[in-house]
Parts: C-alpha cells; sequence; structure tokens
C-alpha cells in the first residue's frame, strides 16, 4: 500500500522521468512557495526521489531554478527567415519576440520569474545571461556586424530584458498596452542601431 499523500508522483525507474519529475514538483514548489522558501528537500519529497539525486542532475538549487524556468524555446524556428537580405532585421526580431511570448503564456511566465530572482541572485543572473545572449546569438547571427559582436548581442540583449521588463513587470501602460506591431516598430531600430552601426566613432 501506497503510504504517501494522495497525489505525490511515484517514484519512477528511467532517469530521464526522474529528471522530468524533479523539473515538474521544482516549478510547481518554486512558483507556490517562491525561490527563497523553496528547498532541495522538499522538491525531492515532492517528486518522490532521494536529494542527492536533485544535486546528481542540477549541481545546486540556483542551477536547478534555471532549469526548471528556463523557456522552452526553438529560436530556429521562432526566428526562422532572419537573414543577410532581410529589410528591418530588428522589427521582425521584436515582433517575433513578443509574439511568442504573447502565445505560450507558460514559456513567458518562466521568463518572468527569472528575471525576478534574477536581480537578486547573482549566480542565477549569469546563467539567465548567458541563455538570452545564446538566444540572440541564434537568432541574429546571420546578420549582425563582424566587428564587437559581444557588445552587439549583449545591447540586443539589454534591450529586450528591458523590453520584458517594462511590458511584463513593471507594467508600464504605454509599454504594457501597446500593440505588438506598434512596440515592433518603435524598438525595431534600436535593434538595427546595435546589429549595424559603427561603433569605432
Amino acid at each position: 500500500m501506497d503510504s504517501r499523500a494522495p497525489g505525490r508522483p511515484k517514484v519512477v525507474a528511467d532517469s530521464a522521468d526522474k529528471r522530468d519529475t524533479i523539473l515538474r514538483s521544482a516549478r510547481e514548489l518554486f512558483s507556490d512557495r517562491g525561490f527563497d522558501r523553496t528547498t532541495m528537500r522538499a522538491i525531492a519529497k515532492e517528486a518522490g526521489v532521494d536529494p542527492a539525486l536533485i544535486h546528481h542532475y542540477f549541481g545546486n538549487k540556483n542551477a536547478l531554478l534555471v532549469a526548471a524556468l528556463q523557456p522552452e524555446v526553438d529560436a530556429k524556428t521562432v526566428f526562422s527567415g532572419i537573414t543577410p537580405e532581410t529589410d528591418a532585421p530588428g522589427e521582425i526580431f521584436v515582433r517575433r519576440v513578443l509574439e511568442f511570448w504573447e502565445t505560450n503564456p507558460q514559456q513567458r511566465a518562466r521568463a518572468i520569474a527569472l528575471l525576478r530572482v534574477a536581480v537578486t541572485h547573482d549566480e542565477i543572473a549569469m546563467r539567465v545571461r548567458d541563455f538570452f545572449l545564446g538566444l540572440v546569438q541564434r537568432a541574429l547571427g546571420e546578420v549582425v556586424r563582424s566587428d564587437h559582436q559581444d557588445e552587439r548581442y549583449a545591447l540586443v540583449v539589454s534591450q529586450t530584458a528591458g523590453l520584458a521588463i517594462s511590458k511584463y513587470i513593471l507594467l508600464l501602460p504605454d509599454v504594457a498596452n501597446a500593440p505588438i506591431e506598434v512596440l515592433a516598430q518603435r524598438v525595431g531600430p534600436n535593434i538595427d542601431n546595435y546589429l549595424f552601426s559603427d561603433f569605432d566613432g
């Protein structure tokens, strides 16, 4: 007879299933209790696994949070068609980002949760930074100028993260309520400037 509380997931034998169960349990507890009040032991109990297994898969709570909440974005699909021949790639990039967030509320919620925690936890901030830099590189790597690429990518991330924070966390009315097309037209030229302008002057 199973003595665990009703609804508690059963311990699974397959390692991939165990990892997925840990991630699902972590998402639920991080959502319910917040990052600081959620312990690795509580996640292990919810997932029905030994706490050592979480350390084996993820290392520490910071890494687990990023793994659990990192948005699942297929950059190749979301940003397909942005090529060196594309007119106004910045506008297209902003439009695609906003369309992804608006049509994938769970993925948007994950990104927002990560941004909230990242501002007060250095290790998580570093991991979130690397995620967004990688995403921008995959999205715009074919069109960015060859010089100062790291700086250009960093500026695009700053613009994109700032837009997300303004629209979904700070809820600035003129940004939060603006149509996607308007924001793409307003912000897109900034992205183009970061991608193509002369940084040597």
